[in-house]
């Protein structure tokens, strides 16, 4: 690495999905030692290079300069991505290798913070102003993760608080985007004690217009606030972490406008607005004796969405009990990794203007197993294993009766094998499952055809390749797969009274390259591609027995994502601090968004700049995204045969701002 670069290096080693780095080979930047890239999303604690599957990973240096502070916008440096609200961001899709989530309750792609799992109306959170860095695992993880993890898994892992006294403060200003963030961190109780406090406040500028009076609407505001305790003796193997968290987002940017409006933004005039409040409770606790290491995960999460959406009120409640007890152990010849989980789902949802209400509880089972034989210094084979079992009891009155339960069960294995070709190049292989358990749709009403449908499986072939080659100068990623899904999920019928019934089998097939660059002195470019066809192979639709889909492309899954970032790093004199000018551009092809193919929004690319300074503990930020002012929709649906034409959502027009940090 080149002069300049290493004063990069030490925040900006990682772009998405690259950089490997070798526990025996860690790196001397400008005096500091910077430690291997570990994947806590892997379960084991696992160096990145020796992961035989797809990974991405972004670290704040990543981000933060690109304005990305929110879960919902790292489709913009991850590639084979795509993250979209529909309707609000409490609907959140994520789409990876063509999975998409059109069953928002039941995502096809589950996030955890620091392996916690996450309510699916929070995957719009704010990203803690600790954030260490954000993992992808790409693909189905039905061994690890088991239900719905059948694209891939996305884990947030943040800075534990420890020995190290920290206060940070972040504040932005710019046209569509104000948020302040504070941060301490340190000891309690020294060498035995920690905590950390967090508080967050951010507020989005809508950009739609009111038919009525002209005003603004869209405007939203979350306010969020964490404390944790750490009880870590740091003479001790012991390591518990406690986190208790409360967030409340008011928005009412659930807006929709006309196909003639999109460019005018005028929203069509029915109210849509909503609160989410959201309190988390986690308790995760970590012993290591040595030859094993035994790790227990208590996560709970009660939230309300008190929503109206198209004129009709429909709120919801929900509350989640996840636990998690493994076991890992490694050897010099064999890692072991054994675990068992348990989740209870209680979901409530009314509808009083149709007098419905609808009630289940969910209870899930699993036990999981894998294990890595390490045949030789070279050669990694990769076993795993799990059962899933999960019964849903589901009540429903008013208009429409219902009482009744179901049962569902799966057994998701895994196979991989990694071979290091030389120390800089690992190629791999892997044959990996996936799970969605059947059930009963939650939009109970009197359109239903049917109330229950059956599990959903797919199963996952994938080949790759990981560099790290000129001593560290070109990193990359690349892999291709094919994964096939049987008794595919998805949403039937016409909004806003669709429900979730099983449509036939899909198939999904692409490439997948991450690289990082360093081609000259100073220079740093991070650049993505995803090239993916989803589409169905078989189709059967409850609802419409007549129709034949086969062929078609699968909603939210476009052909082509790409994105590229180039940072150039200047010193500058008297020792004024570094100056990094960056420019990037994120393209997302043509997305459909119905299973007719007949409500798209065709290809787009979307350019961003901008400046960071730094010196010593003080950073300063200016940026600007969609520099084009391009106009593009994030989601429409049918409405020709009700309001004339269809209705869409339009994505963030161009915004622009300054950011302050200071880290003590």
């Amino acid at each position: 690495m080149k002069r300049t670069t290493r004063l990069l290096a030490i925040g900006l080693t990682l772009a998405a999905g690259t950089g490997p780095l070798r526990a025996e080979e860690e790196l001397e930047l400008g005096g500091l030692t910077l430690d291997p890239v570990i994947v806590e999303a892997t379960k084991q604690g696992q160096e990145l290079f020796d992961v035989d599957g797809m990974v991405g990973i972004a670290t704040p240096e990543d981000l933060t300069p690109r304005n990305i502070t929110n879960l919902d916008e790292i489709d913009r440096v991850f590639p084979d991505m795509l993250i979209r609200p529909r309707g609000n961001r409490a609907y959140d899709s994520i789409t990876i290798r063509g999975q998409s989530s059109v069953d928002f309750y039941n995502p096809s792609v589950q996030v955890y913070v620091d392996g916690l799992p996450q309510d699916q109306t929070t995957f719009g959170q704010l990203l803690p102003s600790d954030l260490e860095q954000v993992e992808v695992l790409y693909g189905p993880q039905g061994t690890l993760y088991g239900r719905s993890a059948v694209g891939g898994v996305i884990n947030v892992v943040t800075r534990k608080p420890d020995e190290a006294l920290l206060l940070k403060a972040d504040g932005g200003f710019g046209n569509l985007e104000r948020d302040v963030r504070l941060l301490a961190s340190g000891p309690i109780l020294p060498e035995v004690l920690f905590g950390d406090v967090a508080l967050n406040y951010q507020k989005l500028r809508g950009e739609y217009e009111s038919p009525a009076d002209g005003s603004r609407l869209g405007d939203s505001e979350d306010w969020n606030g964490r404390v944790r305790l750490r009880l870590a003796p740091t003479d001790g193997n012991l390591d518990v972490l406690f986190l208790a968290s409360h967030d409340r987002l008011h928005s009412d940017e659930e807006q929709y406008v006309l196909e003639s409006d999109i460019d005018s933004r005028i929203a069509f005039p029915v109210q849509s607005d909503f609160t989410l409040t959201t309190d988390s409770l986690g308790l995760t606790a970590a012993y290591d004796f040595g030859l094993f290491k035994v790790t227990s995960l208590t996560g709970y999460q009660d939230r309300d969405l008190d929503r109206t959406g198209f004129d009709l009120y429909q709120p919801e409640h929900q509350k989640t009990v996840n636990q998690e007890l493994r076991l890992a152990l490694e050897t010099e010849r064999v890692g072991l990794l054994f675990g068992g989980y348990y989740q209870h789902l209680h979901f409530e949802r009314e509808v009083p203007a149709y007098v419905q209400t609808s009630e289940q509880k969910i209870d899930s089972y699993a036990l999981f197993g894998e294990a890595t034989w390490h045949v030789t210094e070279r050669l990694d084979v990769t076993g795993g294993l799990r059962f899933d079992y999960e019964r849903a009891e589901a009540t429903a009155g008013g208009t429409v009766s219902l009482s009744g339960s179901d049962d569902s069960n799966a057994v998701s294995p895994k196979v991989a094998v990694g071979y290091q070709v030389t120390d800089g190049l690992r190629a791999y292989a892997l044959y990996s499952t996936g799970f969605r358990p059947g059930g009963f749709t939650r939009n109970v009403s009197v359109y239903n055809i049917a109330y229950t449908y059956d599990p959903q499986t797919s199963q996952n072939f994938e080949i790759g390749l990981r560099g790290d080659l000129f001593g560290g100068d070109l990193q990359f990623t690349a892999a291709a797969y094919y994964t096939t899904t049987q008794n595919y999920q998805t949403f039937v019928g016409t909004q806003p009274f669709q429900y979730l019934q099983n449509v036939g089998d899909v198939a999904a097939k692409g490439i997948d390259l991450q690289v990082t660059a360093m081609p000259i002195d100073d220079l740093r470019i991070t650049a993505g591609l995803g090239l993916n066809r989803t589409e169905y192979t078989s189709y059967d639709n409850p609802a419409d027995p007549s129709l034949d889909l086969s062929g078609e492309t699968v909603p939210y899954a476009p052909p082509v994502t790409a994105n590229l970032n180039l940072e150039y790093a200047l010193d500058l004199p008297q020792e004024l601090g570094l100056l990094v000018p960056h420019a990037g551009f994120q393209y997302v092809g043509k997305t459909y968004f119905d299973e007719l193919n007949t409500v798209s929004q065709s290809g787009y690319a979307l350019y961003d700049a901008g400046l960071v300074w730094s010196l010593g503990p003080v950073t300063a930020e200016a940026y600007a995204d969609n520099l084009l002012n391009k106009t593009y929709t994030t989601y429409g649906f049918a409405g020709a045969a009700y309001y004339g034409e269809d209705l869409y959502q339009v994505g963030p027009g161009r915004s622009f701002g300054l950011r302050l940090r200071v880290a003590l």
